[in-house]
């Protein structure tokens, strides 16, 4: 499951790279567009983690019962920082990627 916690979102900014590129070159969207699509996209997985996490902390002290184990409760905090800093990293690069290299057809610069 850890593994899937880390590739997961890669995968999925791939995907939106891969997509929001082609809709940028083909002329579909803006590159604003584009750029607020992907940081949607990259920072879904980290608020995705830090949501659910607290909600298994409120479910936790509503029941009295322990639901986190001492090992989840003590990678959420890395685990988030991780996937905070890869969707940031990746947000950076597209917008850097589509800022200097990419032009819709006919579109003035």
């Amino acid at each position: 499951m850890f593994l899937l916690l880390l590739l997961g979102p890669v995968v999925l900014q791939a995907w939106a790279w891969r997509s929001l590129r082609g809709r940028v070159l083909s002329g579909a969207i803006t590159r604003p567009a584009a750029l607020i699509r992907y940081g949607g996209w990259a920072l879904t997985p980290p608020l995705l983690f830090v949501g659910f996490m607290l909600g298994l902390i409120g479910v936790e002290e509503v029941l009295g019962t322990p639901i986190i184990s001492e090992e989840l409760g003590r990678v959420t905090l890395p685990v988030s920082a991780l996937l905070l800093g890869s969707g940031l990293l990746g947000w950076l690069g597209f917008s850097i990627v589509c800022v200097l290299q990419w032009r819709a057809p006919g579109a003035k610069v």
